[in-house]
């Protein structure tokens, strides 16, 4: 099939376009992209070749740009790198196919949590053995995480821009936003392979994200139930966020879970797993040695 397909350095994954989340995320990406010009939609669709009706149309979802079209606009006026309009252009393509399935790679999976990051209001993540991505350090990055995935030089450097982008979306959210973690406690022991100052500097930055009032991280050193790393996204009023949904990763499948009974397997987890999870100022409390 044709489309955005993994680097073979990279663990494929299959997306699945049945979803309604695809539609949102390539309806929500050329609005955003609009939003964010300082040209007018009249502009935009002269520059473009069509009308102001038809662009009208892509944001309501009504109608979808060409591939071309996504790269021209985003190119022109999206200030977007090349992930990113391969990712909207893997969407419109599949939708233009009516494909059962997305084949896209964890690369994409990333843009559409950055996109859920900036449109939903309430969201939770279950990270078992890293440090969740908007929180890491460059050190962690480049000499933890490249080293171990292998990761060229090239991908490491778009990885580590797009966690900085999540990260400066975040830090501009507002109540009603309200993000919470649980960590698992073996995404610590990898601060080993890190230098006592780097080590510091990831573990100060997870207690000043932390310190934020719409952050709130808790480390998981207790048996649980959380199984499979997984988002729960949802939309808790936001007029601009998809549908509720569940966003579950594994090496070689991603899935987008909106069922709503489904969902509720993953969330029903969340409450029971937050109360035996500990605050991140009393695991570092009751663990000095962290910061040795």
């Amino acid at each position: 099939m044709s489309g955005y397909r993994p680097a073979p350095t990279e663990c494929g994954v299959l997306f699945v376009a049945r979803s309604s989340i695809p539609n949102w995320f390539c309806t929500t990406a050329l609005i955003d992209c609009i939003a964010q010009t300082d040209a007018s939609v009249s502009e935009i669709a002269m520059a473009l070749g069509y009308s102001e009706q038809t662009l009208t149309n892509w944001k309501k979802g009504t109608g979808q740009p060409s591939v071309g079209d996504v790269r021209e606009l985003f190119t022109q006026f999206g200030n977007a790198d090349e992930e990113q309009i391969l990712g909207v252009q893997g969407v419109v393509r599949a939708k233009k196919f009516d494909l059962k399935e997305l084949e896209l790679d964890a690369r994409f999976n990333g843009l559409l949590i950055e996109k859920c990051e900036r449109h939903y209001n309430r969201i939770f993540v279950w990270e078992p053995d890293r440090i969740p991505g908007p929180f890491q350090c460059a050190p962690y990055h480049f000499d933890i995480l490249q080293v171990l995935e292998g990761t060229p030089d090239d991908r490491a450097i778009l990885g580590r821009n797009r966690k900085e982008r999540r990260g400066k979306t975040l830090r501009g959210r507002t109540p009603p936003f309200l993000n919470r973690y649980i960590i698992g406690e073996a995404a610590l022991l990898w601060l080993r392979e890190l230098a006592p100052s780097e080590r510091r500097e990831q573990l100060e930055t997870l207690r000043e994200w932390n310190s934020l009032p719409i952050f709130e991280i808790r480390i998981m050193a207790r048996p649980n139930t959380l199984d499979e790393h997984f988002f729960h996204f949802d939309p808790a009023g936001s007029a601009t966020a998809g549908p509720e949904f569940v966003l579950i990763r594994s090496r070689d499948r991603t899935r987008c879970v909106e069922d709503p009974t489904l969902v509720k397997l993953y969330t029903d987890q969340i409450e029971p797993n937050w109360q035996r999870a500990t605050s991140l100022e009393d695991h570092f409390a009751a663990n000095p040695d962290l910061f040795a």
